[in-house]
């Protein structure tokens, strides 16, 4: 019964071993879409900025046919100012000149302003550029070493599960229905050590008597209060 109770304790630690591998293989896909969708929303806000960027530049292109459109309007307006043949003319003329020449000067001002932005938007692009460059390279780093320790897990686990096979087989049927059960009941947790009349399942003490029985029998023995197969763990080395 001793070698059951050893074959127990290791069929649990594969097992345990394997349900460790199996969390971590499915956490890190997890992981690699967490990081694509990171990447995506950082994309999307570097893309906006361009989008802006992109469109300032529209702008200071419709607003400087505006101001060459006005120039043509005011250089028109000067030559037929020499055609004028009463001081009534003259004078609406000179007041037309200085409309457009009021509108072209605030023009002026509006492209010098569309400049300004477009040179900090440019600045702050071409920055977010080389940030995002840098992120994707980071990304893919920490993808490819992702799929590499999928493709290690892949292996572990393998053999983990084949471990666990093995060592069922050499369990009689009655013993691993058993243990089957209590793992069933106890959160993935059959086989538990004693010390100090302590159960280390649930952390409650069992009868002095049951604990010295526990250091001379090599029975299996379940914990009184959690139902657990409980052993005797030396641990004074």
């Amino acid at each position: 019964m001793k070698e059951q109770l050893a074959l127990l304790i290791e069929l649990q630690k594969t097992e345990l071993e394997a349900g460790r591998l199996l969390a971590k293989n499915k956490d890190l896909p997890e992981k690699m879409t967490g990081l694509e969708t990171e990447f995506k929303a950082f994309f999307d806000v570097v893309d906006a900025e361009r989008g802006q960027l992109e469109e300032l530049k529209k702008r200071r292109r419709e607003k400087d046919v505006q101001l060459q459109g006005g120039q043509e309007t005011l250089k028109r307006t000067r030559e037929r100012l020499l055609e004028v043949k009463t001081n009534k003319e003259y004078q609406s003329m000179l007041k037309e000149i200085e409309n457009y020449e009021a509108k072209n000067s605030r023009m002026e001002d509006e492209i010098i302003s569309v400049l300004d932005e477009l040179e900090r938007l440019e600045a702050t692009v071409k920055k977010k550029d080389e940030e995002l460059e840098a992120y994707r390279r980071r990304c893919e780093d920490e993808k490819k070493a992702l799929e590499e320790e999928l493709n290690s897990l892949a292996g572990e686990l393998a053999v983990s599960i084949k471990k666990s096979e093995k060592l069922k087989k050499s369990i009689p049927a009655d013993i691993l229905r058993k243990y089957e059960q209590i793992k069933g009941v106890g959160r993935g947790i059959a086989v538990v050590s004693v010390w100090k009349e302590v159960c280390e399942g649930c952390h409650m003490s069992i009868p002095p008597q049951l604990y010295n029985q526990l250091q001379r029998s090599s029975d299996l023995t379940t914990c009184p209060n959690c139902n657990r197969i409980i052993y005797w763990e030396n641990r004074n080395g």
